[in-house]
């Protein structure tokens, strides 16, 4: 059934925001920053005053510098992106250079001008562009097949895997953080499946697998995600409306405003589908619908040439029908009146101060913030026990977090210096409740009522120095403190060297990190070992999970936008934080591994012909990742049977070979009608975590798409076809830790933007 849906959302987006905007002070973000940096020469090789520089992402602001009397200029205020820099002089010729931006870098471009005018010039990223970092474009998202979903965008990245429910797993472990405008956003795998962000309201995307400075830290961090969100360019709206198959369909309303000083973006979003969550059966029999309703805003003021604030305030209500398996021959059979939901709720705000500094070589960022989420599962007792698992749950669980997170950055010719804290309290409830069929058909019930106060502060101070003209240092160290149900602390080194070779277009990279992840409050439940028929004593028994990480890449910087690089690495963890299910529902809860390790290789090959536009990219990730022991969490059995509890097993998420490859050709002549092609290559998962072995067949994915950019006075228009073969893979079997699933089948979508406003 192909269907379109319709629904003008504006009075539920009033509702929500005016009462939150009519508070004036809420809490608040900072702002992801780079800087781009160097001299210009004249033609006899000596400093040039005066010359006329700017710098330039996209169709974004121009920012505009004049080099001092020293032949220095310095932006230190850009959003993570890759910008266009410009350089122009009286009577010389002006010369353009490309750089990528990533959070707390300072990329140095030096400009030598001359009568004769010369070719583009390429980054000299001597305290540029990490290797195991990626900055995705807004064009980039917009034009990907599959860019419904923040997950699939993040999962073409090398390193990222995808795996069920849409959860990208990083370097063979789960745990992918994210931070909106550089202030973390808090997940917890009680909260799972709903967006974190909705891909329309995305600036840009920096991407983390490796290299973490110690900016980062605190949370599970297999990989980071830092989510820029879009940026007010100019007055006007859009009205976006989408359907498609599986009775999908969503509107989205949005709007542009404000002068010089202020400006204003907000979007208003409604969708639904029925087929929301990987279902037990290749397809969704029954019982698989799913919805949200989000709202987005981001204010922008700017009084003065020093100083900026901005606020940014996200609001969503998610659904979700838990999908079942009707057959009664199954091993996840669940009676077809089966009525389980899961509903999510949350709300994020921020405000961000920054001040940069009289001789606008740093600034100053301070950001408090605020987070409410909740989930609530409900469950049907007398369908749910008469299911394979006979068991039934039942939780709402709620965390509200109060935080702050500050900044102060400085940079000069040779050196990049950035300390700052990020500190918080949650205070959390919870009521959960477990019935369950023992082995003597005894029904018991296990509750685990809590209401609990936890804290965590990170504190860091990192120096990217150029210690030649061919090696550049990034060293750091941070201190976690957290506390909770467990309580914990590090102290974490960061170490990276970047060196070039002889040709200055390559670089070598050397890494080596320490993680420190405290389990959130939403994540530590009792533990409820049923043997038998007997209760074990429970307890709260999770661990704070600590990392090693270690890293060498080679990177070759073929055109101003086009690269290449591969990257080994390897990760030692101990107490691995890992995720199980509750009997045959999609609640996830946290347990223990008491080791794990995994190593692989990363590739990534992509860019963008200069001459019309068309980009590239091809991600290939070599992974393996394997876990030993348990050293605590909650189970309905006793670890003590698995088979490989004590020695090294493969993770349920391993993949061997995970291939992920796209292309988009842009039409002449102003290249805002495109086509893209992309394929998804995966080898399989493991049939059974730590209980044998055997891997689920290998699995490939053809997606498309065809469409016109929306501008002013032009409508836009999109369709995509994913999985256009159709093939309904398994990602998981049941297992005792996870239930069977199945990833979806052939999806068509239509999209229309009208400009309205």
């Amino acid at each position: 059934m192909f269907s379109f849906r319709f629904v003008y959302p504006y009075a539920l987006a009033v509702a929500t925001l005016l009462p939150v905007c009519a508070l004036g002070t809420l809490p608040a973000a900072a702002d992801t920053y780079g800087a781009i940096k160097g001299t210009v020469y004249d033609d006899a090789g000596h400093p040039l005053a005066h010359a006329a520089v700017a710098a330039q992402a996209g169709e974004g602001k121009k920012n505009t510098t004049t080099t001092g009397s020293d032949g220095r200029y310095a932006f230190v205020r850009l959003v993570v992106e890759t910008y266009v820099v410009t350089v122009s002089a009286p009577g010389l010729a002006a010369q353009t250079g490309v750089a990528t931006v990533t959070t707390g870098s300072g990329v140095t471009l030096d400009f030598h001008l001359s009568k004769k005018k010369l070719a583009t010039v390429t980054a000299v990223a001597s305290a540029g562009h990490p290797v195991s970092v990626t900055v995705l474009s807004p064009q980039y998202v917009q034009t990907l097949p599959d860019n419904f979903k923040l997950a699939h965008v993040t999962q073409t990245i090398p390193g990222v895997v995808p795996f069920s429910y849409d959860e990208p797993v990083a370097r063979g472990f789960h745990g992918i953080s994210y931070q909106i405008d550089g202030v973390p956003v808090p997940q917890t795998t009680s909260s799972s499946f709903a967006e974190v962000v909705n891909p329309a309201d995305i600036g840009t995307l920096e991407i983390y697998t490796g290299s973490f400075p110690a900016e980062f830290g605190g949370s599970r961090m297999g990989g980071l995600v830092n989510i820029n969100t879009k940026r007010p360019t100019a007055n006007g709206g859009d009205l976006v409306l989408t359907g498609g198959n599986y009775a999908s369909g969503s509107t989205q309303l949005t709007d542009q405003f404000g002068g010089e000083q202020f400006k204003g973006y907000v979007s208003l979003n409604l969708f639904r589908t029925s087929r929301g969550l990987d279902a037990p059966t290749p397809d969704p029999v029954t019982h698989d619908d799913a919805s949200t309703a989000s709202e987005f805003m981001r204010l922008t003021y700017n009084p003065d040439a020093r100083d900026s604030w901005a606020f940014h305030l996200s609001n969503q209500f998610s659904t979700f029908q838990i999908p079942i398996d009707p057959n009664p021959a199954s091993i996840s059979f669940a009676p077809a009146g089966t009525d389980d939901n899961q509903y999510e709720y949350n709300t994020y705000a921020n405000l961000i101060f920054n001040r940069l500094s009289a001789d606008g070589q740093g600034y100053l960022e301070i950001a408090p913030w605020y987070n409410r989420s909740q989930v609530k599962f409900t469950n049907d007792p007398l369908n749910d026990l008469a299911s394979t698992s006979a068991a039934s749950t039942f939780q709402d669980r709620a965390g509200i977090y109060y935080g702050l997170t500050t900044a102060w950055f400085r940079t000069d010719p040779k050196d990049n210096f950035k300390t700052g804290f990020t500190v918080y309290t949650e205070n959390f409830n919870s009521t959960f409740n477990l019935q369950f069929i023992d082995p003597t058909m005894t029904l018991q019930t296990f509750n685990d009522n809590v209401s609990q106060t936890g804290s965590d502060i990170g504190i860091y101070a990192e120096d990217k120095r150029i210690l030649s003209p061919v090696f550049t240092a990034n060293v750091g160290l941070r201190y976690d403190r957290s506390t909770g149900f467990t309580s914990g602390n590090q102290v974490s080194p960061r170490i990276e060297i970047d060196g070039q070779t002889l040709n200055p277009k390559d670089t070598v990279h050397i890494y080596y990190g320490r993680l420190y992840a405290a389990p959130a409050l939403e994540d530590t439940r009792r533990d409820a070992v049923i043997v038998s028929g007997s209760t074990g004593l429970p307890v709260y028994d999770l661990k704070p999970e600590t990392d090693s990480i270690y890293e060498f890449g080679f990177a070759h910087q073929m055109t101003p936008v086009a690269r290449w690089y591969v990257n080994l690495w390897a990760r030692s963890v101990a107490n691995v934080l890992d995720t199980t299910q509750i009997g045959s529902t999609p609640i996830f809860t946290i347990f223990n591994s008491t080791s794990g390790r995994a190593q692989g290789i990363e590739f990534s090959f992509a860019g963008t012909d200069e001459n019309n536009g068309n980009s590239y990219f091809v991600s290939y990730g070599l992974s393996q990742s394997l876990a030993s022991g348990i050293s605590g969490g909650t189970f309905l059995f006793s670890p003590a049977t698995l088979q490989g509890a004590f020695g090294y097993a493969l993770e349920d998420h391993d993949q061997t070979n995970t291939l992920n490859a796209g292309y988009t050709f842009r039409f002449m002549p102003d290249r805002s009608e495109f086509a893209s092609i992309q394929t998804e290559y995966g080898s399989g998962f493991p049939v059974q975590f730590e209980n044998g072995p055997g891997r689920l067949p290998a699995h490939w994915e053809l997606n498309a798409s065809f469409g016109r950019l929306a501008s002013r006075g032009h409508f836009g228009y999109q369709i995509q076809a994913t999985n256009i073969t159709n093939n309904q893979y398994l990602i998981k079997l049941n297992n005792g830790f996870n239930t069977t699933q199945y990833a979806r089948g052939f999806q068509l979508t239509g999209q229309v933007t009208a400009p309205i406003l």
